[in-house]
């Protein structure tokens, strides 16, 4: 039922109409507030077809697959994420490509004048309930794979365009603007740049790159040959504090390895650890933050004070009784304070600000970069994993994958997950 106001019908007693108002308050708002934990979705089971579809698909992705068609549109654009991101450290590119553009289409959807993009910015949806979009970094990690697949088809100009448009995600929040820190992904459009023939450009951007690492090294004028490594597992996001509210931040778990060294034809160095993606995730701009959506508690406990005090104010007996001896109007603008103050409590008891504690689970912890210039006949790389102290830690040693394009550019990647 609606939170609207229906004037007593004719012969109707006004006491009697309030009661029946605040009566329907109460059920349609303030009853919300009743449900605890956290809402239980639906799980759509396989068809025939699909589940046909996820067999044929390589072990690695296949969990990801099924998630994808039993989850629907509330987690298409995480499934996809988690699809793409292994794909590519597989070397599945073809998968990449289709799935983390089709990423890229729903993340940028939430910004259309649609039902489903208002329902996303709203403040009347559990955050968990709507579609997710990602946080922040997560939206820039989608940039930076297809932007590498970009630098591997050798096309240098949507390599740049993306690695910017991953800055611009890594700047926006839904409730606010910060700026932009993602340092990597500064220096991948420096390197696309170079490649592009652009070395105005490529210039001005490991300038700004070096503004964020002064002690990060810039490629060489003659390197062609990117080097890419990952270690560490997923940043993880946690429900804290009352009402779950409270979206906090933790390193992600099992690993011990930070440190990457390449050895293989023409290589010997230790990769730089260009980017801290947990620092990405716990921080704007960065500022470190601990309550993603505090605004929104805000707003609940605004309303939920403006309740409790028009409430106090139709209850106190002294006014009450003043208005009642004055007559019907001062009488019916306490009755109307009353009705205020309730529907103001009921719009708190609806603002569910439960945190979203879904994440890509598939990211690293850190990205390593270096340069090199090497023969496009490359063929033997391997990256070993170690700590600060440099003793090797697990997995150890495992071989990188060479890609060069038909202009003789390479990149080289390697994961530890």
């Amino acid at each position: 039922m609606a939170n609207t106001f229906t004037p007593a019908v004719s012969g109707e007693r006004p006491l009697y109409a309030c009661k029946k108002f605040l009566l329907s308050l109460i059920g349609a708002g303030l009853l919300s507030a009743c449900a605890t934990g956290p809402k239980q979705y639906a799980v759509t089971p396989l068809d025939p077809a699909k589940q046909e579809y996820v067999a044929s698909q390589p072990a690695a992705l296949q969990p990801a697959w099924r998630k994808l068609f039993q989850e629907g549109r509330r987690n298409e654009v995480l499934n996809l994420m988690e699809i793409g991101a292994t794909a590519f450290k597989t070397g599945d590119l073809d998968t990449a490509r289709r799935t983390l553009d089709e990423a890229i289409a729903n993340i940028e959807s939430v910004y259309a004048d649609n039902d489903a993009a208002r329902k996303a910015r709203s403040l009347w949806y559990e955050e968990g309930e709507k579609e997710f979009k990602g946080e922040p970094y997560e939206r820039s990690m989608v940039y930076y794979y297809r932007g590498l697949i970009y630098l591997i088809d050798g096309d240098y100009g949507n390599a740049r365009a993306t690695f910017l448009n991953g800055l611009l995600q890594d700047a926006f929040a839904e409730e606010e603007q910060h700026t932009t820190d993602f340092a990597s992904l500064v220096y991948l459009a420096g390197w696309a740049a170079r490649l592009d023939g652009n070395e105005r450009l490529a210039g001005e951007h490991f300038e700004e790159y070096r503004q964020f690492r002064p002690d990060g090294p810039v490629p060489d004028d003659s390197d062609n040959t990117l080097i890419v490594a990952e270690t560490g597992t997923s940043p993880r996001k946690l429900a804290d504090g009352v009402g779950h509210y409270e979206l906090v931040y933790r390193r992600g778990k099992g690993f011990t390895e930070n440190r990457a060294k390449i050895a293989g034809d023409g290589l010997n160095q230790t990769l730089y650890p260009a980017e801290d993606v947990f620092f990405q995730a716990s921080t704007r701009g960065g500022r470190a933050v601990d309550r993603i959506i505090e605004g929104k508690v805000q707003f609940k406990q605004t309303t939920g004070n403006v309740g409790d005090a028009m409430t106090s104010l139709s209850d106190n007996s002294l006014i009450t009784g003043i208005a009642a001896g004055a007559g019907g109007g001062l009488a019916a603008g306490f009755n109307t304070i009353t009705a205020i103050g309730v529907a103001a409590q009921g719009m708190s008891a609806r603002a569910k600000t439960r945190a979203d504690t879904r994440y890509w689970s598939s990211l690293p912890d850190t990205l390593h970069l270096g340069s090199a210039r090497l023969s496009p006949d490359t063929q033997n790389a391997s990256v070993t994993f170690t700590n600060k102290a440099g003793i090797t830690q697990p997995p150890g040693s495992k071989p990188a994958r060479i890609f060069f394009d038909k202009n003789g550019n390479g990149v080289i990647f390697a994961s530890a997950r």
